[in-house]
Parts: structure tokens; C-alpha cells; sequence
């Protein structure tokens, strides 16, 4: 999948769409959950040293399923997408795209380098693909199979689809080959965070 010519066409405006595996912030509550339920438990069975030993550690765990679980996505509007990787930001309009490789994650090749989705859907599974009476096929006679059945199974769409087919209405759209427009930032909070919690690990283990 390449774009060819060197302008740059209108795409219609459309609200954003973010995509996101389904179990990825459902993971990160439960861990805050267990974070928060553990430092209460130890505080309300009197254990104070042991609460505050544990703080940073159920802090950092708290902060990493912020940056690895709930902040990662992939959205999608009427110029482009934009990669949310935890502590990075990539702005890719349409124009800088060069090709998309879906497979195990979603990589946008734009401007000569790859950009890794670490928050796109992830493949379904064979339940997921319409493989759901798989097991009721291997069951019958392949000769009493309904021609129905032998061919064909109930097609899935997923938002792995969706993301490709954005790229592909933005090409039918207008949208060109055009410079290099991609945009990449560092979230500064995230980060600031991040090493106060690692800090504040480190101090607890020396003391």
C-alpha cells in the first residue's frame, strides 16, 4: 500500500475515533484496585511500617498501568492518527503516510520511519474470527457439511479494520503523498511522575 503524486487533497471532517484492545483499561483499574486495596488492608490491620515500605512500590505499579495500560491508544480523525505510546505522542497526518502494517500490532510507516501502536486492537481471537463452531464442524462427516458451512464462516469487524479503512477513505478522499508532517511530543507529567515513583523505590530499599 503506497501513496503516489505530491499534493495534498480535502478530507471531509468526521468526529475522532480512539481505538484501544478491549482489556486494556479494565487491566489498568484492576491493578489501582489491588494497589489501593493492598495499602488499605496493611494500614487497617495496624501494619504502618509495612504500609509504608509498600507505598512506592504499589505506586510505581499504580503509575505503570497508567503509562502501559490506560494512556495507550490509537486515534483516528479526518487528517490522520495520533499514536499515544504511554510517555510518547506521534501526530502522523495522512499525507506522511507511506504504508500500514497490521498484524500482531499496528505499525504506520510515515516520513521514513516506523511508528509501533502500542494501545491498537490487538488480532481477535479464532472465537473472535468466526471460528465459534469450529468444534461442531470437526464433529460431522465432512459429506453431510452444508456448502455454507465448508466455505465460509460469519466475518468479524474489528478496529483493526477501521484503521485501515480510515487510511483508505483519506486516500479516496484526495490525500497525497506530502512533506514531512509529523508532529512527536513526551508527556512531561508522566514523566515526572514516573521518576519520583522510581525515586522514592530507591529510598525505601536504602532506609
Amino acid at each position: 500500500m503506497r501513496l503516489e503524486g505530491s499534493g495534498v487533497g480535502n478530507v471531509v471532517e468526521r468526529t475522532a475515533v480512539t481505538h484501544r484492545p478491549a482489556s486494556a483499561r479494565p487491566l489498568a483499574v484492576a491493578l489501582w484496585l489491588f494497589a489501593a486495596g493492598t495499602l488499605a488492608w496493611l494500614l487497617v490491620a495496624g501494619a504502618t511500617k509495612t504500609a509504608a515500605d509498600a507505598a512506592p512500590w504499589l505506586v510505581l505499579v499504580s503509575w505503570f498501568a497508567y503509562v502501559a495500560q490506560w494512556r495507550p491508544c490509537l486515534r483516528a480523525d479526518g487528517h490522520g492518527f495520533e499514536v499515544i505510546n504511554g510517555l510518547r505522542c506521534h501526530r502522523i497526518p495522512f499525507a506522511a503516510i507511506e504504508d500500514i502494517e497490521v498484524r500482531y500490532t499496528t505499525v504506520i510507516c510515515a516520513s521514513g520511519k516506523r511508528y509501533v501502536c502500542w494501545g491498537a486492537p490487538t488480532p481477535p481471537t479464532a472465537f473472535g474470527s468466526g471460528f465459534q463452531h469450529v468444534s461442531d464442524l470437526k464433529s460431522r462427516p465432512y459429506t453431510i457439511l452444508p456448502s455454507n458451512e465448508r466455505i465460509s464462516q460469519p466475518e468479524t469487524v474489528t478496529g483493526r479494520d477501521a484503521i485501515v479503512a480510515a487510511w483508505h477513505n483519506a486516500r479516496y478522499a484526495g490525500i497525497t503523498r506530502g512533506p514531512d508532517g509529523v508532529t512527536s511530543s513526551w508527556n512531561i507529567p508522566a514523566i515526572a511522575v514516573g521518576v519520583l515513583a522510581v525515586l522514592s523505590v530507591v529510598v525505601a530499599a536504602c532506609f
